[in-house]
């Protein structure tokens, strides 16, 4: 890991202890501020079938697009059509929520293929500089942690190979940030990122819809 991020991941954790054994940010014990008010406003809004579905054909299309440079890719893409063909199923039986949190998923995947293809490309805009690059790689870095259990919570065969692929694209990204190659360390950076938002999605999938908000007093 090169110097700076190890840095910032000794200055993290150090923050994370002292936060923890002095009872809050800087052993202050002021309790947290109460929710503020709703003033009516609504909550979210409950999917339907019309916007899941539109959803449903927009990713479908990105999926026939998706052109895998390799074999971490295909894992990527056929997982990701394994969730659309589930979301799909899941339109049928009007669990909107499963739906929508597997396209979300399918949706990251087919993100986390595509970033490699850009490097025969080359950059198309400014490209992130190192602050900000060791910054993505500090927050990959310990959202790496949460994949195996993402993986196993979504009860899906194809993706338990997927957090060793994430783990593979922060390795690379280390790699070339170390070598300063700022374009490759930012798009292996996006594909670990987004394989693991991934992850996290067809996660939520897995468990019941979470209750709908109580309406304000």
């Amino acid at each position: 890991m090169p110097a700076g991020v190890m840095l910032r991941v000794g200055l993290g954790l150090l923050g994370c202890i002292l936060n923890f054994s002095l009872g809050g940010p800087l052993g202050s014990q002021q309790p947290p501020p109460p929710p503020a008010p709703s003033h009516g406003r609504p909550g979210p809004p409950r999917l339907d079938v019309t916007a899941v579905t539109a959803h449903l054909q927009v990713v479908r299309r990105h999926l026939e697009e998706a052109r895998p440079r390799d074999s971490d890719g295909e894992k990527l893409v056929e997982m990701a059509r394994r969730a659309l063909n589930t979301a799909d199923q899941n339109v049928q039986a009007k669990d909107f929520f499963g739906a929508d949190r597997r396209i979300a998923g399918a949706d990251d995947l087919l993100h986390a293929a595509e970033h490699p293809s850009h490097l025969a490309e080359g950059p198309k805009g400014p490209v992130p500089r190192e602050r900000e690059i060791a910054d993505h790689l500090e927050r990959v870095y310990f959202r790496l942690q949460q994949a195996d259990y993402f993986a196993s919570t979504s009860g899906e065969p194809d993706a338990r190979p997927l957090p060793t692929v994430a783990r593979k694209f922060y390795e690379r990204a280390r790699k070339a940030y170390d070598t300063e190659d700022w374009f490759t360390a930012d798009e292996y950076a996006k594909s670990a990122d987004d394989t693991i938002r991934g992850l996290e999605n067809l996660a939520q999938a897995a468990v019941p819809e979470p209750p709908r908000p109580p309406r304000p007093l």
